[in-house]
């Protein structure tokens, strides 16, 4: 869903946009970011890039333990 401000600048908009689009689809990946860069048409590098400059983070899901 879009939610419309009329106080944001278009470039942030995008900034916005873009950054909860590439966290969408990294989680849609269960974290692999080669998949999530494929999926995006994207080199894995750039990713890595966009990862960084927007401060987005990676929130790996835990592995099931088997009790050891």
């Amino acid at each position: 869903m879009v939610f419309i401000d009329d106080k944001q600048s278009l470039k942030s908009a995008k900034h916005d946009f873009e950054t909860a689009y590439i966290q969408q689809v990294i989680e849609a990946n269960d974290c692999r970011l080669r998949k999530a860069a494929e999926a995006l048409d994207i080199h894995y590098s750039a990713l890595m890039n966009k990862i960084k400059a927007k401060g987005i983070t990676i929130n790996k899901p835990m592995e099931a333990s088997n009790g050891l």
